[in-house]
C-alpha cells in the first residue's frame, strides 16, 4: 500500500463535540501509514443546507477560501462530515464550471489578498478507507471481535452526491463494505436511505424529531441492531442527542437508547483499539453496550 498524505478539513461539530472521531481516524489511519496534516485556518465549511440557500455568494466565498488553504497545503482535502463533503464538493463544482460564480468568488477573495484555487481534490473518509487502504486490509488485520455485532448502516443524505446519477450509489456500497470487512453483521431495516432529519431542525423541531427520527429508530429498533454506524458527525448528533429528547419530551424511547459510532470508530474497534485509546465513552448513548459485545 502506497503511503499518502491527506490535509483533514475536520468541520466544526467533530472539534467541538465528537474528538473520539478524530482520534480513531488518527489512529485508524496511522494503522495503514496515511498521514495527516492539519492546515491553519480553516473556518466552518460552511453548511450546506441553511447558508447555502440563505445567501449562496457568501457559501462559496467561504468555501472557495477554505479550498485556497488545502491548496497551499500541497496537500489533497479529506474529510470526515458529509456536510463539509457536500459543502466543498459543490464549492469545486461551481467553481470549476460556473463562470458567474467563479467571478463573483475571486471579486471577495481577491479583497483578502487571495485567488480562487486551481487545484482542488477531495476526498471522503468512506473514499480514504476503501480506496487507500482497501476493504481486503482492513479484513485481515480485524480483530474478529465485532462478529456478534449486528448494525445499523446509515449513510447520510450527503454520502449520495456525485457528479452522475450512476455513482450515486457508490459512496453508501464502499460504507456497506467497509462495516462489513470489521465483521460486524449489516441489519435490513428497509429504509437506509431515508433522512435523519437533522436538516430539518431548523424548521421544525418536532417535526424533525417525531416524524422522522423516530421513524428511522424503530425500523432500526425492529431490525435488531445492536447499534447505527454513521460516516456523518450531524447525523451522530441528530441520532444520539435527538434520542435524549424524544425520551424527554415526547416519551418515546428504546430501552436505554441505541449507541451512536461514527464508521472509523468502528474500523478502530476492529482492528484491536481499546474503547478509551479514543475516547468511546465520550459519547451520549449507551456505547458500553457496545463494548460488551467485544468481550
Amino acid at each position: 500500500m502506497k503511503s499518502k498524505e491527506y490535509s483533514m478539513f475536520w468541520g466544526c461539530w467533530v472539534p467541538m463535540r465528537q474528538p473520539s472521531i478524530e482520534v480513531a481516524c488518527r489512529k485508524v489511519l496511522g494503522r495503514f501509514g496515511i498521514e495527516i496534516r492539519d492546515a491553519e485556518g480553516f473556518s466552518c465549511c460552511p453548511d450546506p443546507v441553511v447558508t447555502e440557500r440563505l445567501q449562496r455568494e457568501m457559501w462559496l466565498a467561504l468555501a472557495a477560501r477554505n479550498l485556497v488553504i488545502a491548496e497551499k497545503a500541497g496537500k489533497p482535502l479529506a474529510t470526515v462530515c458529509n456536510g463539509c463533503y457536500e459543502t466543498l464538493f459543490e464549492a469545486i463544482d461551481a467553481l470549476e464550471t460556473d463562470a458567474v460564480q467563479r467571478e463573483k468568488a475571486a471579486t471577495t477573495l481577491s479583497r483578502i489578498g487571495l485567488a480562487v484555487p486551481q487545484r482542488m481534490d477531495l476526498r471522503h473518509i468512506v473514499e480514504i478507507l476503501f480506496e487507500d487502504i482497501g476493504v481486503e486490509n482492513i479484513e485481515k488485520l480485524s480483530s474478529k471481535r465485532l462478529r456478534r455485532l449486528k448494525v445499523a448502516v446509515h449513510p447520510g443524505c450527503h454520502l449520495y452526491r456525485s457528479h452522475t446519477r450512476d455513482k450515486t450509489q457508490e459512496k453508501p456500497k464502499m460504507l456497506e463494505q467497509i462495516v462489513s470487512a470489521t465483521g460486524a453483521k449489516p441489519v435490513d431495516y428497509g429504509i437506509m436511505r431515508f433522512c435523519c432529519g437533522y436538516p430539518h431542525r431548523v424548521v421544525e423541531e418536532e417535526f424533525s424529531l417525531k416524524m422522522m427520527l423516530a421513524r428511522k429508530l424503530q425500523r432500526i429498533w425492529d431490525a435488531g441492531a445492536d447499534c447505527v454506524v454513521v460516516c456523518c458527525p450531524a447525523c451522530n448528533i441528530q441520532f444520539e442527542f435527538g434520542q435524549l429528547e424524544l425520551k424527554r419530551r415526547y416519551n418515546i424511547a428504546f430501552d436505554s437508547g441505541i449507541p451512536i459510532v461514527h464508521v472509523v470508530e468502528l474500523v478502530a474497534l476492529s482492528l484491536g483499539i481499546k474503547p478509551e485509546e479514543f475516547g468511546l465513552q465520550t459519547h451520549r448513548g449507551p456505547t458500553s453496550s457496545i463494548v460488551s459485545k467485544l468481550e
